[in-house]
């Protein structure tokens, strides 16, 4: 009998560290730009269980134009416990005041403004670090639009490069939060015409790339599914069972069977096996 015991109490403590609670990834929310989905915010609402809200606006150039204005709308959907945060230089985000703040939250939602500004405020510091933690931990969620959606990928395109081609080492990248390292982010997408630079990466890269419109957003999963919302369409490229000829002497880039899906509210998309589910998730 204590055998079996000795043998059931290493298997128990398997089950319980592959729950959800503890799968090691929390929920994102990445919306594309322009006009948020109102259904999608919802979502990430009801993600908070009450619990507080913090937007922070260090990508933005007018922090106090768009802090309020976020607020507001998160409040008009149904936030009780919303309030903002703009982290000026890594100096701040190292403080343990904002630290304890990112602690605090349940939520946390980075605005629209540069990519790269947001980073160099807070990448590599105590704040990232705690926020970083907090999606690994899975007792939290996290949320962008434009540039904040930008960061959630490891591969962060920058906006640099030149993007009529499609040519080796032609778009400009840096290291995004890196809440998602199997894929790359791009925003804005089908409104202004990205598809050049993120089928650019994904060819260099081997990863898939998606592409999130405005007024459009998924609500990505830890199982690596994801739901879409708003008005828009998400593209996904997935190279993974690809063939790629050799470069050739100018540098073009050059695959062969690319999978392409497009996808629109309402659809599920499980980016592991790269195909549509029926599990959606949203109201």
């Amino acid at each position: 009998m204590f055998r079996k015991m000795f043998i059931f109490i290493p298997l128990l403590f398997n089950l319980l560290h592959c729950s959800p609670q503890q799968s090691g990834r929390g929920h994102l929310l990445i919306i594309g730009g322009g006009s948020k989905p109102i259904a999608a915010i919802e979502q990430f609402i009801d993600y908070c269980h009450g619990e507080s809200i913090l937007i922070i606006t260090s990508a933005s150039g007018i922090p106090d134009e768009v802090g309020p204005e976020t607020v507001n709308l998160f409040k008009e959907v149904g936030a009780n416990n919303v309030s903002y945060l703009h982290i000026a230089d890594s100096t701040e985000a190292n403080s343990d005041s904002v630290v304890s703040k990112i602690k605090e939250a349940r939520g946390i939602f980075f605005t629209g403004g540069v990519q790269s500004r947001l980073m160099d405020k807070l990448g590599n510091t105590k704040t990232s670090a705690e926020i970083l933690q907090k999606y690994a931990r899975g007792n939290g969620i996290i949320g962008g639009t434009s540039a904040g959606a930008a960061v959630m990928s490891s591969i962060m395109i920058t906006g640099d490069g030149d993007f009529n081609i499609l040519k080796k080492d032609n778009i400009v990248t840096a290291d995004g939060f890196g809440f998602l390292h199997h894929c790359i982010i791009d925003q804005h997408f089908v409104r202004l015409r990205r598809n050049n630079r993120l089928l650019s990466l994904v060819i260099e890269h081997g990863l898939p790339g998606i592409g999130v419109d405005e007024a459009t957003a998924i609500f990505y999963h830890p199982d690596d599914t994801f739901d879409v919302y708003g008005e828009g369409s998400v593209i996904v490229y997935d190279p993974r069972h690809s063939k790629q000829p050799k470069t050739g002497e100018l540098h073009n880039l050059a695959i062969a069977d690319l999978r392409l899906s497009v996808l629109s509210a309402g659809h599920s998309f499980d980016l592991k096996r790269g195909k549509f589910v029926e599990k959606y998730h949203g109201k």
